[in-house]
């Protein structure tokens, strides 16, 4: 019994040290596109919501991920995080990016708590990817966004006349989260160490195929999730 517990013991050690020595050859960039894959895989996963969204994913032109937004309010609210950007060309189904960018929110107003917000915002027109490809802009100005439809499968009473569906899960408690206001930035930094070069979203959304193991991996996820 003690061998079996001394064994069970020295894999678990083992199977941690692997693993953090796997993570420690990634990159913060890639790093964080590991997360945006497990925010993607744990949104389709959701019962109330899996064939809807797969069916949405199927129909955009492009997704962004942020794997952790932190959202705190007491009168006065903040929420901020990073996050990424791929474009899907319709007609070659190849996949651009990924782009990295940030988002920051001040507000006031009745709100009160703290919140940890995992969040997919699906691109459904070219009006959304041009946003998402020039950056710093206020979601909510003058591009539509709607909450993502629920269910086994989508609906009739979807138009499909908003530009961009959101869908999110949380962790924590708070009154009063929106997405409207908030504002869209690149990432320069994260962007520049990536592709190793000064480079815009627009270009990276434009002409940088997917070529990275890691971001290849989460468009592989991203394709079977939408079969």
């Amino acid at each position: 019994m003690k061998k079996c517990i001394l064994m069970f013991i020295l894999v678990m050690v083992f199977t941690l040290f692997i693993t953090g020595f796997v993570q420690a050859q990634l990159t913060d960039e890639e790093v964080k596109i590991e997360k945006c894959k497990d925010v993607l895989e744990e949104m389709a996963s959701r019962k109330d919501q899996a064939g809807a969204f797969s069916q949405l994913l199927a129909r955009a032109g492009g997704i962004v991920i942020y794997p952790r937004l932190v959202n705190v309010g007491l009168g006065w609210g903040a929420m901020f995080g990073d996050g990424i950007v791929l474009r899907k060309d319709r007609s070659t189904q190849e996949w651009y990016g990924p782009a990295f960018i940030e988002l920051k929110t001040a507000s006031v107003g009745l709100q009160i708590g703290i919140q940890e917000v995992s969040l997919v915002l699906l691109l459904m027109d070219d009006k959304a990817l041009a946003a998402f490809k020039s950056t710093d802009f206020e979601i909510g100005a003058d591009i539509s966004i709607a909450p993502g439809p629920l269910g086994d499968s989508l609906q009739t009473t979807v138009d499909f006349n908003d530009s961009i569906y959101a869908y999110s899960y949380s962790k924590g408690l708070y009154a009063g989260f929106t997405l409207t206001g908030s504002m869209i930035h690149a990432d320069t930094k994260a962007n520049r160490k990536f592709y190793e070069e000064s480079i815009t979203c627009e270009t990276i959304l434009n002409n940088k195929k997917v070529n990275n193991e890691v971001a290849s991996k989460l468009v592989q996820s991203i394709e079977q999730i939408s079969q």
